[in-house]
């Protein structure tokens, strides 16, 4: 589902002032700050996952203008991190198949990666179908509402 992350140009050079850790990260704040640029080049590079978290948002802004319940609240969390989570996955897939394999093609290469990117359909659809059955209760009574005017 997602682009890869490697520019079609190849691989760019290391500029001399970017020093490439090869060690442990000696400290929390350092592992913290691996992960936070590990989310950014993920939001950065990769279109799809840009389009989860807006649609994300637009999830959360119904939720709260129909005020939601709690426990409604939680399947939605729910199904917002199923996605974004396999989103995650999948660019870690295929960001390793790459690594491994570069330009050629290997059948086991393209089986991993649409795998991956099928866990991303599945958690999508996941997330429609509890969409769908939160939010009915809260917009059939709007809807009816308009056609019975």
């Amino acid at each position: 589902m997602g682009m890869d992350l490697h520019d079609k140009k190849g691989p760019q050079p290391i500029k001399p002032e970017q020093q490439m850790q090869v060690e442990k990260n000696s400290h929390f704040l350092q592992s913290f700050g691996h992960a936070i640029e590990g989310i950014g080049q993920l939001l950065v590079r990769e279109r799809n996952m840009r389009f989860h978290i807006f649609a994300a948002l637009v999830i959360i802004y119904v939720g709260l203008s129909l005020h939601v319940n709690r426990q409604d609240w939680l399947w939605l969390a729910m199904a917002i991190f199923a996605v974004v989570m396999s989103e995650f996955v999948n660019t870690m897939i295929e960001t390793m198949v790459d690594l491994i394999v570069g330009e050629t093609y290997h059948p086991l290469a393209k089986t991993a990666k649409d795998v991956a990117a099928g866990a991303v359909v599945f958690a999508v659809l996941f997330a429609i179908a509890v969409g769908g059955i939160v939010f009915w209760p809260y917009l059939w009574p709007l809807i009816k509402q308009m056609f019975t005017v």
